[in-house]
């Protein structure tokens, strides 16, 4: 626990102290989402990255609540503040409240390795290591991503299934539709031209329908 205290103490520090450089010399994008299980809205996905030289930094906020005739059945609240170099995560500090079952995710980069602190142990990551980075579609083309809700290497491929078109803010738009494929899931992602991230859809396990709507 103290350990944790500490860790999140550095973070939150590191934040702080680069937040007024921020004002005048980053560029900020954020993309905001409405969740929809099926064609219910349970909740909404926030990211805010920002582009500081060659750091990203990025803070990831999802909410869903899934009820069932007015009575909650199911709650997900995640949060997930990361730090990039170039391409490469050099750090990460992330909670999770999985209908009840909590969970952390913190790694720090040291030398050659990102040391990784999860809630069920600790390990060495060598490489460079990604998450799933919705916001850049190109740091998606890795062999394994890291889940910053399990703290797992998860195998996976990125393949462009080409053009489509979808509802954006009211409007229809084409767009390029990418797949994530991994040997449990599969996660479409829709982005503009401009590589703007438009859209999202997966699968659940009990076979429903998840999608990210653009707000």
């Amino acid at each position: 626990m103290i350990r944790y205290l500490k860790e999140m103490a550095y973070f939150l520090s590191l934040m702080l102290l680069t937040t007024g450089a921020f004002a005048n010399t980053s560029e900020v994008k954020r993309y905001n989402f409405k969740v929809f299980l099926e064609d219910k809205e349970i909740g909404s996905h926030r990211f805010t990255v920002t582009l500081f030289g060659e750091k990203t930094y990025v803070k990831s906020e999802a909410s869903f609540d899934v009820k069932i005739l007015f009575i909650s059945a199911y709650n997900y609240q995640h949060t997930s503040n990361e730090e990039w170099q170039g391409e490469c995560l050099r750090s990460i500090f992330a909670t999770t409240d999985d209908n009840g079952e909590e969970r952390f995710v913190h790694g720090q980069y040291d030398k050659e390795h990102l040391l990784l602190s999860t809630s069920i142990g600790k390990r060495k990551l060598d490489g460079c290591i990604r998450t799933y980075a919705y916001w850049n579609p190109e740091y998606l083309r890795s062999q394994r991503l890291l889940n910053p809700q399990t703290g797992k290497l998860e195998p996976v491929n990125l393949e462009l299934l080409g053009a489509s078109l979808i509802d954006v803010r009211g409007e229809t738009e084409q767009a390029n539709r990418y797949r994530i494929n991994n040997d449990k899931f599969k996660i479409d992602l829709w982005y503009s031209d401009q590589k703007e991230w438009l859209a999202l859809e997966s699968t659940t396990e009990n076979g429903s329908r998840l999608r990210y709507q653009v707000q």
